[in-house]
């Protein structure tokens, strides 16, 4: 089954998007002391709340926004939605820069809206400046004269991976080497872009009963859904 976009009609009014990392401790020791080892295989987890109000004779996007919240669920726990992870802290939205945007990104099954327009994307310009092996917790990443990269920054890979970068550690030029998290679950090849303006993460529900929509007036909610990774 193919990865479903994520619907434009519904808007976050509420976020919590955040990696669930994995510790272990061999306990506390008589001494008090407490050794803590973290593991870089996190996974994220979500929690989203979108405001609906279908007005009938209002814009588009209302007017669809209970059909495309059932869609999102129909398929359940079995289906992948590709969940925007969008902050507005990337390098272009910090260097103020508009990023360059492509309003051409068709559906799964290469459909366009009715007024023959697709999603927008938009791109900086970074990419992977070498190879990076599956399982690697720092990459280096090429970027555009005039752009920065911060220790709190998120982007994705390619089919919707998402990272975030956890420390800097040295910068050459316009090529940063930083250490990410989670680790990859796949080798990259240099080049492979990177998204940080419009990133999105791969998820799934975090179980079929999440996300019930229940209408007042049969026009307005404010449902909440929880996700999980899909890996």
């Amino acid at each position: 089954m193919a990865d479903r976009p994520w619907p434009p009609a519904l808007r976050f009014s509420e976020v919590m998007l955040e990696p669930r990392s994995l510790t272990r401790s061999s306990g506390q020791s008589i001494s008090g002391s407490e050794q803590i080892v973290v593991s870089p295989t996190a996974r994220w987890v979500g929690t989203m709340t979108v405001p609906i109000a279908d007005r009938r004779y209002g814009r588009l996007e209302h007017q669809d926004a209970v059909l495309a919240w059932r869609w999102m669920k129909a398929g359940g726990r079995a289906s992948t939605i590709l969940v925007p992870a969008k902050d507005c802290r990337g390098p272009a939205h910090r260097a103020r820069i508009v990023p360059r945007q492509s309003l051409g990104v068709p559906h799964s099954d290469d459909a366009t809206f009715s007024d023959g327009s697709g999603y927008g994307q938009s791109f900086t310009g970074a990419s992977l400046a070498e190879d990076v092996a599956m399982n690697a917790t720092q990459i280096r990443i090429g970027l555009p004269a005039g752009l920065e990269l911060l220790p709190g920054m998120r982007f994705s890979m390619p089919g919707g991976r998402l990272h975030e970068i956890t420390d800097f550690v040295d910068r050459a030029g316009t090529v940063w080497t930083v250490k990410i998290g989670p680790w990859t679950v796949a080798a990259w090849a240099a080049g492979t872009p990177l998204e940080f303006e419009q990133p999105v993460c791969r998820m799934r529900l975090a179980s079929d009963e999440t996300g019930a929509l229940s209408l007042s007036l049969n026009r307005f909610a404010t449902p909440t859904i929880e996700f999980v990774e899909a890996l």
